[in-house]
């Protein structure tokens, strides 16, 4: 196929619509089983604070499944585009020059991909309830979920290409784990966190598989233009779908509601703030017997 038939494809309409559909109903199934497990968690936690601890950790979860799929999607961008390069670039100039440093090339893509990751984390959908530790351990598990998914088309679609993306990866991963000032606590602490994620890793996972089939299936993601570019169209669709569920804010129809205050206690408050500023209260007041002997008002 030429790149207008395969923009013709992608493009058409109805085959459009139908795959936004399928991603935008497998987020929403993604976050009511976050919510349901949420709820499950919850009930483990003293009633006095369960409202808020849920509350809390539902969103943190959430932002954690958030940042897999768009880490995914980030990483797997560049290299679809370094796999289409290598397959698809024929000029003998330009072709000499990437043999000779795609190896270098696929490195600085990878560097690009992580930056953009960042990106992605503060601006598409801001990650703001997660912290520091879980960020680098999503970053980690970023890595193992295109690990995975490189896994899958290895031996599901018994497709060899992508082996030396795999060395990539695991070289990334143990340069992260393992550098030359690190203690053996700061790598327990890592290792935690990083295992703490998994649960999300496998529902992310779920999603992209869920994508992948329905895509395959219908003949709406080719095999012939590469199944690693086809799994970054799933994403691109994923993120989408993801962005407008968090903006939509439908994840607070699932979230307990702020106590509104008593507006007669706040004003109460007020005032009592402008009389100690006015030097009404807790000023010293002469007795009616004993002009030294004071109390407090």
């Amino acid at each position: 196929m030429t790149f207008e038939e395969y923009l013709d494809h992608y493009l058409a309409w109805k085959d459009m619509l139908f795959f936004f559909l399928l991603a935008l109903a497998g987020a929403i199934v993604c976050m009511l089983i976050i919510v349901l497990y949420e709820k499950i968690v919850s009930l483990k936690v003293p009633e006095v604070h369960r409202k808020k601890a849920y509350s809390n950790s539902l969103h943190n979860t959430v932002q954690r499944f958030y940042g897999i799929v768009m880490s995914g999607a980030s990483i797997l961008s560049f290299l679809s585009v370094y796999y289409l390069l290598d397959r698809f670039l024929v000029e003998p100039d330009y072709r000499a020059f990437w043999d000779s440093n795609k190896d270098f090339l696929l490195l600085l893509m990878i560097v690009i991909s992580i930056v953009m990751n960042n990106l992605f984390d503060h601006f598409i959908i801001p990650l703001k309830r997660i912290n520091h530790d879980e960020r680098g351990a999503l970053r980690v598990i970023g890595m193992i979920y295109v690990i995975m998914i490189f896994l899958y088309i290895k031996y599901i679609y018994e497709n060899p290409n992508y082996d030396g993306f795999i060395m990539y990866f695991l070289g990334l991963m143990v340069g992260r784990f393992i550098y030359f000032d690190a203690s053996f606590k700061d790598f327990v602490r890592t290792m935690k966190n990083a295992l703490r994620q998994l649960p999300i890793m496998l529902l992310g996972l779920s999603y992209t598989a869920l994508m992948c089939y329905f895509g395959f299936r219908y003949k709406y993601l080719l095999k012939s233009n590469g199944v690693l570019v086809s799994t970054f169209f799933a994403h691109v669709y994923m993120v989408v779908a993801i962005f407008l569920v968090h903006h939509s804010r439908i994840l607070h129809l699932f979230t307990p509601k702020k106590v509104k205050r008593d507006p007669n206690m706040s004003q109460l408050k007020t005032t009592r703030k402008e009389m100690i500023r006015n030097n009404e209260i807790n000023r010293p007041v002469k007795g009616p017997t004993d002009n030294n002997s004071t109390y407090m008002g």
